[in-house]
């Protein structure tokens, strides 16, 4: 079952909860006007943060091949929901093979496996299964490293860094490298500036964080 199914199956669930919650609240002698205020808010509330959370954007092929971190290439992909095993071929194959199936989508749902995993065990089984179609072979690296969504380098954007979006360390004169994790400060920089992006860098962080109380190598170094 995908994302979206998913979140019908458990939008589902919760909104009857809420209904009857709201129910129950009436038969204790409750006023309709609050508990339909209540119920009515809840439910607003949940769909507005399901929305504004779960509705990303679809990274495109130009953009996965500028992913060169095999940890940030197996994040997106759990972000998407899709497996996360393997090299880091594996993991950009994979990715190449959901954008190009959505090239004609600019956002898509995406679910915690919490969710998935409900919305599959309330699924019928059709007997039938999902064909994978493997993708064409890809350029084998990229030369130049560019922004997300097609931006370009700037001096600007790294002038106004404060802090590296991965470790929060202070920006100082690092010629666009994080000095305390090794993070390109500008790539990150631009990739927070969606909603899959924020997701991405948000796990990627607490990962890092954990990391640097250990002596470890920089991103990006042999490990």
């Amino acid at each position: 079952m995908g994302p979206k199914q998913a979140w019908v199956a458990f939008s589902f669930i919760a909104l009857t909860a809420d209904i009857i919650l709201a129910l129950g609240l009436l038969e204790l002698g409750y006023d309709w006007y609050p508990v339909a205020l209540v119920a009515g808010s809840a439910a607003l509330i949940y769909i507005y943060v399901l929305y504004k959370r779960y509705h990303v954007e679809v990274v495109p092929e130009s953009d996965i091949l500028q992913f060169d971190d095999v940890d940030d290439l197996r994040i997106l992909s759990s972000i998407y929901g899709l497996d996360i095993q393997g090299t880091e071929k594996d993991l950009r194959e994979r990715l190449l093979t959901f954008a190009r199936a959505n090239e004609d989508n600019a956002f898509v749902w995406v679910a915690p496996r919490s969710v998935i995993s409900l919305g599959s065990a309330l699924e019928v089984p059709t007997g039938s299964a999902l064909a994978t179609e493997r993708p064409a072979d890809m350029p084998s690296g990229v030369s130049t490293r560019g922004l997300f969504g097609g931006r370009t380098r700037s001096p600007e954007r790294l002038k106004r860094l404060r802090a590296c979006p991965i470790c929060d360390n202070r920006v100082g004169k690092s010629g666009g490298i994080c000095g305390e994790c090794g993070a390109d400060l500008e790539f990150y920089s631009a990739l927070s500036e969606s909603k899959v992006g924020k997701r991405l860098i948000s796990e990627k962080a607490d990962g890092v964080r954990r990391k640097l109380r250990y002596d470890v190598p920089l991103l990006g170094e042999n490990r």
